[in-house]
């Protein structure tokens, strides 16, 4: 079974950005890229899908040809494509059964018949159809996890941003991690899992306590099974069995409150949650109170969460630190790292980074 895709299509106006980039369509559905503080058009027609990662954008032209900007060139990567997907370091996509990974301005053929794959990161982790191979691409290597499968028999099939966990033909639980597999278990039971950037967690189906494999050990964080857990950046989010709200983060346990929260949300390094139709953050082991009503839109993404407020200002919490974006009516807004893009008043698209606000 291919896993297809979805990729962002092009609406009255279009957003996406990474690290220190963004993309987006003017009002005349012009193609820009904002890259560390330049402006600059890649395209004058509508593309028909683009997305981005921390170093580069993809998108497919208005005559559905695929390019990929990177490192301030833009590429011409194929006339013709089944589909793509923008990862942080890594873009994947499909000609056919042809899997495909450009990486650092190379083309790299990963499989000539591909089945299942998935990619996330650094990482793409994919089946070979026609030589019955499971394999990994990463740091530039193709590495086969496992090989001689009659079928795609791998139970559990899942990626972080560095980290790939499954479960393999003989029932082993396993995880490729730093160009190394390690063995947690044998069990005939998929566990809960959830996989972070350099962090995995699941509940033993055997004794139901809640594990971590972080820093190449397994440990065990809690030794009742907890209502729920998330994973993100080195961390975990839990609430445990008597309803304490908990984060595991680099290591430490964190207590964040004696009581289950309404609602929490544990993404990039923000872990965001309801408590008494409050908005609450607890970033670099510290609760933030952010307002004391909950917005009607937010969106968090690694050090930030932006969102409008009821005065109908753009909002801005950041590194533990509030700001002010705009005073105008917002259409549309994004966060993602270090920038911040949104769209104001009649049609007008700007861009918050490095405390700096830029306009196309």
């Amino acid at each position: 079974m291919r896993i297809a895709f979805s990729v962002f299509f092009l609406c009255t106006w279009l957003f996406s950005f990474s690290q220190n980039m963004a993309a987006f369509s003017d009002y005349q559905s012009r193609f820009f890229v904002f890259d560390d503080g330049k402006i600059r058009q890649l395209e004058h027609l509508p593309v028909l899908s683009f997305a981005t990662g921390d170093n580069c954008i993809a998108y497919l032209t208005n005559s559905n040809n695929f390019k990929i900007y990177h490192n301030h060139i833009a590429y011409e990567v194929a006339p013709l494509i089944s589909s793509y997907q923008v990862t942080n370091h890594l873009v994947s996509y499909t000609n056919g059964s042809q899997l495909f990974a450009f990486d650092g301005g190379n083309k790299v053929l990963l499989s000539k018949y591909t089945g299942e794959f998935h990619s996330n990161d650094s990482i793409i982790a994919f089946f070979d159809t026609f030589n019955h191979y499971f394999q990994v691409y990463y740091k530039g290597k193709i590495i086969t996890l496992e090989d001689g499968l009659l079928h795609e028999s791998i139970n559990l099939f899942k990626t972080g941003p560095n980290m790939l966990a499954y479960i393999d033909a003989y029932e082993n639980f396993k995880i490729f991690y730093q160009n190394q597999v390690f063995d947690l278990m044998k069990t005939n039971v998929v566990p809960s899992i959830e996989v972070g950037r350099n962090i995995l967690a699941f509940i033993d189906p055997l004794t139901d306590y809640l594990q971590v494999f972080y820093e190449n050990e397994l440990q065990t964080i809690e030794t009742f099974k907890p209502e729920s857990f998330q994973v993100a950046y080195e961390k975990v989010a839990f609430i445990s069995n008597t309803g304490d709200f908990k984060l595991f983060d680099k290591g430490a346990i964190y207590t964040i409150t004696p009581y289950s929260p309404d609602y929490y949300e544990l993404k990039y390094n923000m872990l965001v949650y309801h408590q008494q139709n409050q908005l609450f953050a607890f970033y670099e082991g510290q609760n933030y109170l952010i307002e004391n009503y909950i917005p009607e839109s937010y969106k968090i993404n690694d050090n930030s969460i932006a969102y409008i407020d009821q005065n109908g200002n753009l909002q801005l919490f950041t590194k533990g630190e509030h700001k002010t974006l705009s005073y105008e009516q917002i259409n549309h807004f994004q966060v993602l790292r270090n920038v911040v893009i949104f769209n104001e008043g009649m049609n007008t698209t700007k861009i918050f980074y490095n405390n700096k606000t830029y306009t196309p």
